[in-house]
């Protein structure tokens, strides 16, 4: 199954076209037990380190996704500064209800123009799975 538009919603967050000549790799998010890509429920753990701008500009924390499938839980991103402990939680749903969402992170790397192969910044975006509405979870910088 492809997700094109979610991965084009994922690179316009991040202003892919500004950098034409850098590399923007995009992956959507697979169950590991399913082996397929699967709709997840979000659990965001925000470490003290992070910003306080929700989406986050500067993600410091742990993604967790629930696949709705097999119900596991999964790690699926995280950034660790020091031993910042994690205390605020957020389990994100879309304006129709839902919290099942297909999820994308695209990330930006910087090409012949700047160093390459050195990353610049990334997103974690969803796809709703009931309306199809996108969301935009965090940025990595």
């Amino acid at each position: 199954m492809t997700h094109i538009d979610l991965e084009e919603y994922a690179k316009e967050q991040i202003n892919a076209s500004a950098y034409p000549d850098d590399d923007h790799r995009c992956f959507l998010y697979p169950c590991a037990n399913c082996n397929r890509v699967v709709p997840f429920t979000v659990r965001i753990s925000y470490s003290v380190a992070c910003d306080d701008a929700r989406p986050a500009y500067d993600f410091a924390g742990t993604v967790y996704g629930t696949c709705i499938q097999c119900n596991q839980e999964q790690k699926l991103f995280s950034i660790i500064r020091n031993n910042y402990p994690e205390e605020e939680q957020e389990r994100p749903a879309c304006s129709c209800g839902s919290d099942a969402f297909i999820l994308c992170m695209c990330e930006r790397y910087e090409g012949p123009s700047g160093l390459p192969g050195f990353f610049d910044e990334g997103v974690i975006v969803g796809k709703c799975e009931t309306c199809g509405t996108f969301k935009t979870f965090l940025y990595t910088d």
